[in-house]
């Protein structure tokens, strides 16, 4: 996703440039079209918060540009599209900018991965490609962040059990020792055959639980991955910044 400003621009918005002196014009448009990308950086992020109900710090300064020089005539603004250990922004707010399936996380790939460790499960994986698991509303059981967002510690807690209960599994019956005191609460996926058998479920929808002091928590659902509508005008919202701003800073330049 970019928004580029580059000499074309320059010539549409002054109709001068052809009359501006050689040594002065690269000058005075590279500061105006520098001082025009940190505009549209800013409305991309103010963009950002008005059309989230929440946007977490990572996103918000996901946004970034490329300056431009007297001898390069370009400026860039861009969604990061690399995170190391994480969602790239770029990745995952493209289904919100064109529309489109949501963005499959780490943590929907890593399911995909990891076998279902129930005797139902046949060892087959806890994921299908073209489904997600999707945090509720539980208060026992789910932990949110101030953004409204699952806690990430969750996410990596949920792979770690599930992985030691597949290990267990393979360990045949032998392996298997009922878990004492902290360590007896775990998560778990529950298959539709373990919620269908389930007479004490609100859904019966498979999905993430915790047990708890022998209590049952749902912490994420199994759901079809959505597909989601383009709301986030991300061009629109940089272009209409890129010709006012550009337009306000060069007609700042003493030459004109």
């Amino acid at each position: 996703m970019l928004i580029t400003i580059d000499s074309r621009d320059l010539q549409k918005l002054t109709g001068k440039l052809s009359e501006l002196g050689k040594v002065q014009l690269p000058r005075a448009a590279s500061e105006a079209l520098n001082l025009t990308i940190k505009d549209v950086r800013k409305d991309l992020q103010q963009g950002a918060k008005t059309t989230f109900n929440s946007v977490v710090r990572f996103t918000e300064k996901s946004f970034l540009y490329h300056e431009s020089s007297p001898g390069k005539l370009e400026a860039v603004a861009y969604i990061r599209d690399d995170a190391p250990g994480g969602n790239p922004p770029a990745l995952y707010l493209r289904p919100q900018i064109t529309g489109g399936l949501a963005y499959r996380t780490r943590f929907a790939k890593s399911l995909e991965r990891a076998r279902d460790p129930s005797r139902y499960g046949g060892g087959s994986a806890i994921l299908a490609p073209n489904r997600v698991m999707a945090p509720t509303q539980s208060p026992g059981g789910t932990r949110f962040t101030a953004q409204g967002n699952m806690n990430g510690g969750q996410y990596t807690s949920i792979l770690a059990d599930i992985s030691k209960e597949y290990q267990t599994f393979l360990s045949g019956p032998g392996g298997r020792k009922k878990p004492k005191g902290k360590a007896a609460d775990r998560y778990f996926y529950m298959n539709q055959t373990m919620a269908d058998q389930r007479r004490n479920l609100r859904s019966n929808k498979p999905g993430v639980f915790l047990r708890r002091n022998e209590k049952l928590f749902r912490v994420m659902t199994e759901i079809p991955t959505p597909s989601l509508p383009a709301k986030f005008q991300f061009e629109r919202i940089g272009q209409a910044t890129a010709l006012r701003s550009f337009a306000k800073y060069m007609g700042q330049q003493k030459f004109l």
